[in-house]
C-alpha cells in the first residue's frame, strides 16, 4: 500500500487499494456480522477466498500470530496454520479465531488471560516475564470440559488444552481491549425436538465492568432471557460489550464512564442489562468502539451513544457524551427519491446497513454502498478531506475510480484504533 509521510508518523489519507500476496482476494461478504476484514488497535487481518488468513501492522505481544520478533509488519503476511479460520477478531493486542468446526483459537497477549490459553501452551521464550506473557502462534482456547455437563475428553488425545466438547459449538468470537467473548450453542438440542436450543455467552481475560479476578479460561456470563429468546451476536469495545438477541433487544455491560452502555447514566455494570431505549426498535446489528456504541434498526435507522468527543457520534457540532441511544441524522442526497415524489429528495434518513466504530471515529455504510465518516481527523482515518481536527457531520468517503471505469460499491467496513478498511466491488 502506498503511504505518505506525515508528522509524527505514516498515514494513508484517502482510500487506497490493498492487495493480498500471491494473487489472493478477500473472501466474500456474507453478512455484516461475518466480515472478511478485521481491524484491531493498530493492526489488521483479512480472510482470503482460499481460506488463508493474512495479518499486518503492529505486532507487539505477537498480536499477528506470525511467530516473528518483528515489531511492525508493513504488508499482509500469511498466518501459517493447518486450520482455515471462519472468522477472526482482533483486540487490544490479542486475537481469537473460529474454525469451521466451531473451535476457538487464540494468540497474542495473555497477561490478563485474554487469549484463554493455558500456561503450558504459551511461548516458552517469554515464560516468567509478566508483560510478555503471550502466545506467538494459534493455540486452542481452554474451554472447560464441564461445559457440556459431562466429562468429555479432548478431541486430540495429545492435546494439553481443554477444548469444547463435541455437542457444543462456538458460533462467534469477539475481542475487547483486554478480554474476549464467545457465543456457544448446544448442538445436542438440534437433534431433540423436546429440547430448546441453548446459547451461552462466555468471557475470559479482564472481566468487563468487574473488579473480580481475571478469568484465565472462559466463564459463563449470566443472562436471564425467556426460553424463546437467545443472544445472536456480540460486539466488544475497548472496555464494554454489547449483545443482540433474537428479539432485536440490546444488552450492555462493562465500563460505562462515557455512557457507552446506553443505560441513561455513567458508571460500570458487571452483568448484562437491557438498553431500554432500543427495546422497540427491532435492532438487527450492533457495534462497539473504544468508548462508544452503535445500533442499526430493521428500518435502517442508526443510533449512537457514549463518548462524544471529536464528534465520533455523528451529532454535527455536538460533542457531548450521550447516555442514551440517539438517532444519527444524514443529509439526503440529490437524486434519491422521496416516497411518492420521483426525482425529489428523500424525506427520511438514509438506510444504514453497516457501521464500524474505531477508537475515536465512526464509519457508516448505506444501502447504496456509500461510506460516511465522522470523528477525529488525524492519521487519515476518515478517508476524506476535513478542515479541522474533527467533524461530527457525516460526509461521504470518495473512492478513486476503478481501472476501466465505473465506480466502487462498498459491501463491508471495519474500523481500528486509527484506521479504516472496506471491501468494495467495481460496478
Amino acid at each position: 500500500m502506498t503511504a505518505k509521510r506525515a508528522t509524527p508518523d505514516w498515514h494513508v489519507p484517502t482510500p487506497t487499494a490493498l492487495r493480498l500476496p500471491s494473487g489472493e482476494s478477500v473472501a466474500a461478504v456474507a453478512t455484516p456480522r461475518d466480515k472478511p476484514l478485521v481491524a484491531g488497535s493498530r493492526n489488521s487481518a483479512a480472510r482470503a477466498r482460499s481460506g488463508a488468513t493474512y495479518a499486518w501492522g503492529w505486532n507487539s505481544h505477537d498480536t499477528l500470530g506470525l511467530d516473528t520478533d518483528e515489531e511492525w509488519i508493513p504488508t499482509p503476511r500469511r498466518v501459517e496454520f493447518e486450520k482455515k479460520f471462519k472468522t477472526v477478531s482482533l483486540g487490544g493486542w490479542h486475537a481469537v479465531a473460529l474454525d469451521g468446526d466451531g473451535t476457538a483459537w487464540a494468540w497474542g497477549g495473555n497477561e490478563y488471560g485474554q487469549a484463554g490459553v493455558r500456561g503450558d501452551a504459551r511461548d516458552e521464550r517469554h515464560a516468567g516475564v509478566h508483560v510478555s506473557e503471550h502466545v506467538s502462534v494459534p493455540a486452542r482456547v481452554a474451554f472447560s470440559l464441564s461445559l457440556a455437563g459431562e466429562n468429555v475428553p479432548p478431541r486430540d488425545d495429545t492435546s494439553t488444552t481443554c477444548v469444547v466438547p463435541p455437542k457444543i459449538k462456538i458460533t462467534q468470537v469477539a475481542c475487547g481491549g483486554m478480554n474476549s467473548f464467545a457465543l456457544v450453542r448446544d448442538d445436542d438440542s438440534q437433534n431433540d425436538d423436546s429440547k430448546k436450543e441453548t446459547v451461552t455467552v462466555f468471557e475470559w481475560g479482564a472481566r468487563a465492568g468487574s473488579e473480580k479476578e481475571h478469568a484465565r479460561a472462559p466463564v459463563a456470563v449470566p443472562f436471564h432471557l425467556p426460553v424463546a429468546e437467545q443472544v445472536v451476536s456480540l460486539a466488544a469495545g475497548m472496555f464494554h460489550v454489547l449483545a443482540l438477541t433474537s428479539h432485536g433487544r440490546v444488552f450492555a455491560w462493562g465500563k460505562g464512564d462515557y455512557g457507552q452502555l446506553g443505560l441513561g447514566r455513567p458508571g460500570n455494570w458487571d452483568a448484562p442489562k437491557e438498553v431500554a431505549p432500543l427495546s422497540d426498535k427491532a435492532v438487527v446489528f450492533v457495534a462497539a468502539g473504544g468508548w462508544h456504541s452503535c445500533a442499526l434498526a430493521a428500518d435502517g435507522a442508526c443510533f449512537t451513544w457514549g463518548r462524544g468527543e471529536y464528534g465520533r457520534l455523528g451529532m454535527a457540532e455536538d460533542q457531548a457524551d450521550k447516555q442514551r441511544p440517539t438517532e444519527v441524522a444524514f443529509e439526503p442526497d440529490a437524486g434519491e427519491e422521496a416516497d411518492g415524489a420521483p426525482g425529489g429528495l428523500r424525506k427520511k434518513n438514509k438506510t444504514i446497513v453497516d457501521a464500524a466504530l474505531g477508537g475515536s471515529h465512526t464509519c457508516f455504510l448505506d444501502a447504496r454502498g456509500a461510506v460516511w465518516s465522522v470523528g477525529r481527523n488525524n492519521h487519515g482515518r476518515l478517508g476524506r478531506v476535513v478542515h479541522g481536527k474533527w467533524t461530527g457531520a457525516p460526509g461521504r468517503v470518495v473512492f478513486p475510480p476503478p481501472r476501466g471505469g465505473g465506480e466502487w460499491v462498498c459491501e463491508s467496513i471495519v474500523a481500528g484504533g486509527r484506521h479504516t478498511l472496506a471491501v468494495a466491488r467495481a460496478v
